[in-house]
């Protein structure tokens, strides 16, 4: 069976990938106050329940306290559509919403300010954003379909298509309430979009891109810091789950084949294209962070940060003596860049990460899932039971 969690974050992923929309225009009337408070106010009760498979998690070193964000809101602060909704600022975020008081409304700007850290440090130190992000948090879907139109403009049809959610464009987020724990979640996926759209001046792969997203969606609460996320990119179940009914199915796709496709490729009335894509990238990601005892991390960072830095193109170009023209097309998709950051020997980088992938779904590995740590074995790291490369 579909997970309703995983499909809204592959569908608005699907929308975000489709294109973009420029100049959005801003609704009625935006201000902030002009002194931030130093009480924290979001300090709301969890009601939901943990995410399925999810086992409580104690204070410990692996724990470590994050820092505290406190959002500045002003209850008089926005009006959209003759409503009246709050404005909450955050040193990177603007959160316009028109939910009422409620656990998703006091818990969404310190949860964006705790995932931007994850993504600008996760997988090695990445820029700040450039300026102040904006996003829509709407009480209902249709007064997310007005400010998607908005948004959006004329290509509007495709971003109103997705069932559950929201999506990131332009490095401006869209989404509306669809419970505390599913909005958040995808709030994760979508703002490393965000973030990478309104900061990275290259983009990354299709298939990275996607792949970074869905690594940053594994969150806990603190169990002792209340309202406060800790991000554990392996603490995924459905991704996971996902991944090993693949393996045992024999339907493991090809790397060739893998890093060529786009998720909206793949849809399909009755199968889970998307889904087995999605599930194959995050793994190629976990991969990239730790596989071959760490062998391609550097490779990783090294990416990143010049897709940040604007200097992407001009590498794989030099590297591989592409013209002008086929550059942008042969980084979005293909192995282009797998073969100038990581491994120049395809058949030798696939058959590690084919072995990568069968250790960390072997018997007994996911209660490392479901605990937030990896399931990579001892014997799966070069110098600990296994020959090095």
């Amino acid at each position: 069976m579909r997970s309703r969690r995983s499909n809204g974050v592959v569908l608005a992923s699907l929308a975000m990938l489709a294109g973009c929309a420029s100049d959005a225009p801003r609704p009625d009337t935006v201000a902030t106050s002009s002194a931030p408070d130093d009480t924290p106010r979001l300090l709301v009760p969890d009601p939901d329940p943990p995410p399925r498979g999810a086992s409580e998690l104690a204070p410990s070193a692996e724990m470590p306290a994050p820092p505290r964000v406190t959002a500045v809101i002003d209850a008089k602060s926005w009006t959209w559509a003759g409503r009246k909704g709050v404005a909450m600022t955050t040193p990177n975020y603007r959160v316009h919403t028109t939910l009422a008081p409620s656990v998703l409304r006091d818990r969404a700007p310190a949860f964006m300010e705790h995932a931007l850290m994850q993504y600008t440090s996760a997988l090695g130190e990445l820029p700040e954003p450039r300026g102040v992000m904006t996003t829509y948090i709407m009480s209902n879907r249709e007064q997310w379909r007005t400010i998607t139109r908005q948004v959006t403009g004329p290509r509007s049809d495709l971003y109103l298509a997705i069932p559950r959610g929201g999506f990131a464009v332009d490095g401006t987020a869209v989404y509306w309430d669809i419970g505390s724990h599913d909005t958040l979640q995808i709030a994760a996926h979508e703002g490393w979009h965000q973030y990478t759209q309104a900061t990275f001046k290259h983009a990354l792969p299709i298939w990275l891109e996607e792949g970074i997203a869905a690594y940053m969606e594994g969150f806990r609460w603190h169990p002792s810091l209340r309202n406060t996320p800790v991000f554990f990119p392996w603490a995924n179940t459905e991704r996971y789950d996902h991944l090993r009914r693949i393996v045992a199915a024999g339907e493991l796709q090809p790397l060739d084949e893998l890093l060529i496709s786009r998720p909206q490729d793949l849809v399909t009335e009755a199968g889970d294209g998307t889904l087995t894509w999605y599930a194959q990238v995050w793994a190629l990601t976990h991969f990239l962070a730790e596989g071959e005892g760490g062998r391609y991390a550097d490779g990783l960072t090294a990416l990143l940060r010049d897709a940040a830095g604007g200097t992407l193109y001009q590498t794989v170009a030099s590297r591989l003596d592409l013209r002008a023209s086929q550059v942008l097309r042969l980084t979005r998709r293909g192995d282009a860049v797998r073969e100038v950051y990581f491994d120049e020997d395809a058949d030798a980088f696939e058959a590690a990460y084919r072995s990568f992938v069968s250790d960390i779904v072997r018997v007994g590995a996911r209660d490392a899932i479901v605990a937030g740590r990896s399931p990579v074995s001892a014997s799966s790291v070069p110098g600990e039971g296994s020959t090095p490369r």
